[in-house]
């Protein structure tokens, strides 16, 4: 990482990124920035589903989910009561 930018890590966080490097070997460079690449895809994920959630029509939801006809959803498959 010394070409693009140097990161500093608390020494017990450095020691298990270096074994975790060692032990799937491949070096502690590009671990670590295939950690840091997961955890922005993940943040930026979250993110994605946080902006669904906020614009989500809860009443058309129900509507859709409370109309007639159909079988009902498999106990596993219904919507939670709490929102």
């Amino acid at each position: 990482m010394a070409e693009d930018g140097a990161i500093h890590l608390r020494k017990e966080l450095s020691d298990a990124l270096a074994a975790e490097a060692e032990r799937t070997g491949v070096s502690v460079d590009m671990l670590a920035e295939e950690a840091i690449a997961r955890h922005l895809e993940a943040r930026k994920t979250l993110a994605h589903f946080a902006a669904l959630k906020a614009g989500a029509d809860w009443d058309l939801l129900d509507r859709v989910l409370s109309r007639q006809g159909g079988e009902h959803p498999p106990e596993e498959d219904r919507v939670p009561t709490r929102r």
